[in-house]
């Protein structure tokens, strides 16, 4: 087995991802992004109105990531909250897409060269 497939067998056996995994993602729906994030702990999986204490709901939004949490009561202690779902993360003032985001971190993580490297 060559050196560079034995490298990639370890980096899939560790959990990690490879660049062409991360473009696909840029490609794919937003929702798989999300999922994705929160499967890999970059995100929150699940977050509590700072007004109410109950869980927010991940809705479907307009904006970059295309989704966001909403918590919304009426009545005595009507409130509508909302919370980007980059809330708390180390990335949530970032301009970037989520996947771009990661692309980044992967090749400072390992140390890429980034000539040629173009974000799309």
């Amino acid at each position: 087995m060559p050196s560079r497939d034995k490298h990639r067998a370890a980096e899939s056996q560790a959990g990690l991802f490879d660049l062409e995994y991360l473009y696909g993602l840029k490609k794919g729906s937003k929702e798989d992004v999300i999922e994705w994030c929160m499967s890999m702990n970059f995100i929150a999986k699940e977050y509590v109105c700072p007004t109410c204490g109950v869980k927010m709901v991940l809705t479907e939004r307009d904006g970059s990531d295309g989704y966001g949490w909403v918590c919304r009561k009426f009545g005595v202690n009507a409130h509508h909250v909302k919370r980007s779902v980059r809330k708390g993360s180390w990335f949530d003032e970032s301009k970037l897409s989520m996947p771009e985001v990661m692309i980044l971190t992967i090749c400072g993580s390992k140390k890429h060269r980034m000539s040629g490297l173009w974000m799309r």
